[in-house]
């Protein structure tokens, strides 16, 4: 500004008036507190809770986060959990295994195994089965029942016929009717 003039410079910006700072009654102003003041660019109004909202709009409701979305849960179908245990017993490092859920006389049972021997895969199926049928019989017996009693025959080799044999106390020189005898007095045969 020039010494003596009246004369606003431009360059130096619009000169307030005291009325100018009174900003309590500006449209664009809400005094939150004594002395604190929150200017808005644009026009507003209050709202029935007092808050500025604009002119030209509804109060927006509280902003509601989006929705977490729930984790996909499978469907639990018999394919969905035959396949599920078909992939587990894949990833198992053994070489056989089983997974069986069985139903015995109202009573649900589940029993898995896996190994590498064959022989222990079937021997603990057998008698994880044979236990599952009769508390009152022995497994031995029980499996001994089953194969007996089922349409499918048991080849039994040379070697286990002979075991038998042997483990009556017979001798080559005794008759087919002693070893029946001795089978029915051990109330039937180990093979």
């Amino acid at each position: 500004m020039a010494s003596g003039s009246d004369e606003p410079n431009p360059e130096d910006g619009k000169i307030l008036s005291p009325e100018e700072l009174d900003i309590a009654d500006d449209e664009h102003v809400t005094e939150i507190d004594e002395g604190r003041y929150v200017v808005s660019s644009d026009v507003r109004t209050d709202d029935s809770y007092g808050n500025q909202v604009p002119s030209d709009s509804t109060p927006d409701p509280a902003p509601e986060p989006e929705p977490t979305p729930e984790p996909e849960t499978p469907e639990f179908t018999d394919a969905n959990v035959h396949a599920w245990l078909a992939e587990q017993m894949a990833e198992s490092n053994s070489r056989y295994g089983f997974d069986v859920t069985a139903k015995f006389d109202g009573n649900v049972d589940q029993q898995q195994v896996v190994s590498n021997d064959i022989i222990t895969a079937f021997e603990s199926f057998m008698l994880w089965y044979g236990r599952q049928m009769d508390g009152s019989t022995s497994v031995e017996d029980v499996l001994g029942i089953l194969l007996s009693e089922s349409n499918v025959p048991v080849k039994h080799p040379p070697e286990s016929f002979k075991r038998m044999v042997k483990s009556t106390g017979l001798s080559p020189d005794d008759s087919i009717a002693d070893l029946v005898e001795a089978v029915e007095a051990r109330d039937g045969a180990t093979f």
